[in-house]
């Protein structure tokens, strides 16, 4: 298939799909891809045998539309794809397989949305040479491995449980559909979710009603690491590295 045509059934599917035209205007699913190919456009770059495309993107919405389009779990390998087909079409050269990460940012306004595009690397790029059919050829790209970790949970009783990070989201709130459930009567029913992307965790605060802190400060979404502190309401949670001892 063309790369026209296909990024035009993409972006059908991505109109088309269940609540796709729930969103306002500016945060809709199609938006983001024709956003995206305009920052491709406007980033490229010069490069030893053509024009070179970014090919990282990490797109900023407001907090409430990011907790929306965490219900499409696939929108970001589709926005992806989109990316490399537009790329294609325009016969750029692309040096690895695009990525997609949307973020939640507390300066947006609402339907607000911002596109930051990275390269992978230097120019000149390595492995650009041949006929131009051949330079937008994505090589492979390594599988990162999925992040781990445990979690020291403590709640307002002061008891504390660990939990092993899996690759896997963990849902943490008063619900008892949740991972992790707390009696915290300052938790939401679902507070926020920790969820494995791209070789990170990214906890992801779900419009609750007391927020969350990622070490003292109030996060709509934050990337978190070993040494981390995380406060819900009356609970805590400590990210511990994989090889800290644990009990269930």
């Amino acid at each position: 298939m063309r790369p026209f045509a296909a990024l035009e059934r993409l972006l059908e599917r991505l109109f088309e799909r269940p609540g796709a035209r729930l969103f306002d205007v500016g945060v809709a699913p199609a938006t983001l891809a024709r956003r995206i190919e305009r920052a491709i456009d406007q980033e490229r770059r010069p490069g030893a045998e053509g024009t070179v495309a970014p090919t990282r993107f990490v797109v900023s919405v407001d907090a409430r539309a990011a907790v929306e389009l965490a219900g499409m779990p696939n929108l970001e390998n589709e926005l992806a794809a989109a990316a490399l087909a537009h790329a294609r079409r325009r016969g750029y050269l692309i040096p690895e397989r695009p990525s997609v990460a949307i973020v939640a940012s507390n300066d947006l306004d609402r339907g607000a949305t911002t596109v930051r595009a990275t390269f992978a690397g230097p120019f000149p790029l390595a492995d650009t040479a041949g006929p131009a059919s051949e330079r937008t050829r994505v090589h492979p790209v390594a599988v990162q491995a999925a992040p781990s970790g445990v979690l020291r949970v403590i709640g307002p009783d002061a008891m504390e449980r660990r939990v092993r990070l899996e690759a896997r989201p963990i849902g943490i709130g008063r619900g008892d559909d949740n991972d992790v459930v707390m009696a915290d009567p300052l938790l939401s029913r679902h507070h926020a979710r920790i969820v494995p992307r791209n070789g990170r965790l990214v906890l992801t605060d779900l419009a609750s009603r007391n927020g969350t802190r990622v070490n003292g400060r109030a996060v709509k979404e934050a990337v978190l690491g070993a040494g981390d502190r995380v406060e819900l309401g009356g609970t805590t949670i400590d990210i511990l590295p994989p090889d800290a001892s644990w009990t269930p």
